[in-house]
């Protein structure tokens, strides 16, 4: 009787601590996904944010992100990206007589970097913001839409027919069989 109950606290035991490593080991998981490597970990492709150009002037930066952000809720995107991202070009920036104090107000953090008491800086910053906001769009923009063709989504263009958001379904990216798959032995590579 001794020799069992023995056995018995001695598997208790390994148990525990088994639970114990692997209540740990999903505290560490859960720590690094909600940590996130970047600002839009939960958005879908939010890592192509980290795509942003390097060594650009803040305007040119703040304009990729506006352009990439306006670019990926177009209706391309379909309902599952129009649910996280929408139009974001500046109606101020982007005027012929921009509001500067409010811009610089609005754009604290973003644009912390310009010399506001120097107007050709701000000319060129705006000036970026501009040149970079169209060919951003159409970069992530037509990224989306590759990545939900892979799936065999194809969205309606809008002179098609109006979006039914209930013939496509954020499952359709991950099919089995899904059009694109480049898994081997599915024989769709």
């Amino acid at each position: 009787m001794m020799v069992l109950t023995t056995v018995i606290k001695k598997s208790n035991f390994v148990l525990m601590n088994r639970i114990s490593i692997f209540s740990k080991l999903i505290a560490i998981l859960l720590l690094l996904i909600l940590s996130g490597c970047y600002k839009n970990w939960y958005k879908p492709m939010g890592y192509i944010f980290k795509n942003v150009p390097k060594n650009g002037s803040p305007g040119f930066t703040l304009g990729w992100i506006h352009g990439c952000e306006s670019g990926l809720g177009t209706q391309f995107g379909g309902a599952i990206y129009q649910t996280f991202y929408s139009w974001h070009r500046d109606p101020d920036i982007t005027s012929s007589n921009p509001d500067i104090a409010k811009i610089r107000k609005r754009y604290r953090k973003e644009l912390r970097a310009v010399n506001w008491n120097d107007q050709r800086d701000i000319d060129k910053n705006f000036s970026d913001y501009n040149t970079i906001f169209w060919g951003a769009h159409a970069f992530c923009r037509h990224s989306v839409l590759g990545t939900l063709q892979t799936a065999n989504m194809n969205p309606a263009l809008p002179s098609e027919e109006r979006y039914d958001p209930m013939a496509h379904s954020i499952g359709n990216i991950w099919k089995i069989t899904g059009k694109g798959d480049t898994r081997i032995g599915t024989g769709l590579w």
